[in-house]
């Protein structure tokens, strides 16, 4: 009898914390919560990052619609002269190419697995379902 009162009082908390974990994982969305957490902070890195090169860029429009930068770009691009300039043209021998190594050896990288602990952990946490 008292044998198993003692088994029961095991037993009981080994079922709610099942229980809990179970609830946990599968009924409360908290792998979809943290993966969308992660997802949302991405994106306003990525934000940032676009709101930047929009201001690089107005800047550079703002630029070339100056003389000044108009002219830069057609001598440079396209050869422009104004009227009783000289224009020289350099010619200069290709440099030399570095060579490709023979052997078809790849010096690809492969990352290495974490594991079954690293993929349980990342599945409880969530980031298995997002990109980082």
């Amino acid at each position: 009898m008292v044998e198993a009162r003692q088994r029961r009082s095991i037993l009981l908390p080994l079922i709610m914390l099942g229980l809990v974990l179970v609830a946990a994982v599968d009924v409360f969305p908290v792998r979809q919560l943290v993966a969308l957490n992660g997802e949302a902070e991405d994106l306003r890195l990525q934000l940032v990052e676009i709101r930047e090169e929009n201001t690089r860029l107005e800047r550079e429009v703002e630029l070339l619609h100056s003389p000044t930068e108009i002219e830069r770009i057609a001598r440079a691009d396209f050869g422009y002269v104004n009227p009783g300039e000289t224009s020289y043209v350099v010619i200069t021998a290709d440099e030399p190419q570095e060579p490709v190594p023979q052997g078809g050896g790849s010096n690809e990288v492969v990352p290495e697995s974490g594991g079954f602990w690293e993929a349980l952990w990342d599945f409880v946490t969530g980031h298995d379902m997002s990109d980082g």
